[in-house]
């Protein structure tokens, strides 16, 4: 939105003075995750359409280039703003890539710096698999107390759902008098020893965009979230550890050997962070984001299959259509 309203006003601009849309160049270099480049593939970069638009209705166009033996592909345009959106998309046996350069500045109607480098990473498609993935909304019924969450039924446990086995427990505590007016902290815990969770990087840019295997360790048994609304202030305040991620892998389910190594556990993953409201008696809203759960014992594979989801056909505000 904050981009469309700066194209706006820039085409406003435009309009008035007549300006020059400035011209720039970008060298691309494609590769798989091994380094090898890949050739022929189409490389899109969006360049806004100044004859087409409209105040309020900004219109692009796509420009492309293949790449060539060595990956590399060099596109060229005109684009009123410094902001270039770039992708690869619809490649067999790729997922989709792309990106947002920004110039620095114009001059002599050229973007500054003239022809960067963009490297871009295309990762194959590997072995997508079956697994249950959606994101949740839902409430917690009181504050200081731990409910059970059932990741496979996406329900608390009975008696306040259908779930029947609690694979995260979600406690809040502090306090809420307002929207405005509130300090509290979210604990995510497990049932298990050796159950936890993990941050881990994602990989920018791509549409699978976890490590393909979740970590064989790592992980720890709890997480905290704290968030603070002050009054007068729109907007809240999260306080978190500085180790805090926002996407996450998790193992659950974990059954040990006589000798407490792991015998049996389920591992999965959180796109995203858990989004809550103050600790209000009458019950506090949650957002669990969107998690995928791998369904064969001890598999760490993080690659799913979105034409596969193991919580069958979710109305479509709520399919799950990445990897």
């Amino acid at each position: 939105m904050k981009s469309q309203i700066i194209t706006s006003l820039l085409f406003m601009a435009y309009c008035v003075l007549g300006a020059e849309e400035p011209t720039a160049q970008l060298t691309f270099k494609v590769t798989e995750e091994s380094g090898k480049p890949i050739r022929q593939v189409p490389v899109n970069v969006h360049l806004f359409d100044s004859a087409k638009s409209e105040i309020g209705h900004p219109v692009y166009n796509v420009t492309n280039s293949l790449t060539d033996n060595d990956g590399i592909a060099v596109v060229r345009g005109s684009n009123l703003t410094r902001e270039f959106s770039y992708g690869i998309w619809g490649v067999a046996g790729y997922y989709r890539e792309g990106g947002v350069y920004y110039f620095d500045y114009s001059t002599n109607s050229q973007w500054q710096p003239w022809n960067p480098t963009i490297n871009m990473v295309l990762r194959p498609v590997l072995n997508p698999t079956p697994m249950y993935a959606r994101a949740v909304e839902t409430r917690i019924p009181k504050p200081n107390e731990k409910f059970g969450f059932d990741l496979m039924a996406a329900d608390w446990v009975a008696p306040l759902g259908k779930g029947k086995t609690a694979d995260l427990f979600f406690q809040l505590s502090g306090y809420a008098e307002s929207i405005t007016n509130y300090d509290s902290t979210l604990t995510v815990s497990f049932a298990n020893r050796l159950d936890g969770i993990r941050g881990f990087v994602p990989f920018k840019g791509s549409q699978f965009r976890s490590p393909r295997e979740a970590y064989i360790d790592g992980y720890q048994p709890q997480l905290e979230l704290r968030r603070v609304g002050k009054p007068g202030q729109m907007s809240s305040e999260w306080i978190e550890p500085s180790s805090i991620q926002t996407n996450y892998f998790f193992r659950i389910r974990t059954e040990l050997d006589e000798n407490g190594n792991i015998k049996s556990a389920f591992y999965g993953k959180i796109y995203g962070n858990f989004d809550f409201f103050g600790a209000a008696t009458k019950g506090s809203y949650l957002t669990i984001p969107t998690y995928y759960l791998n369904p064969e014992p001890n598999s760490r594979n993080m690659e799913f299959d979105p034409k596969r989801n193991l919580f069958g056909r979710l109305p479509s505000l709520q399919e799950v259509r990445d990897p």
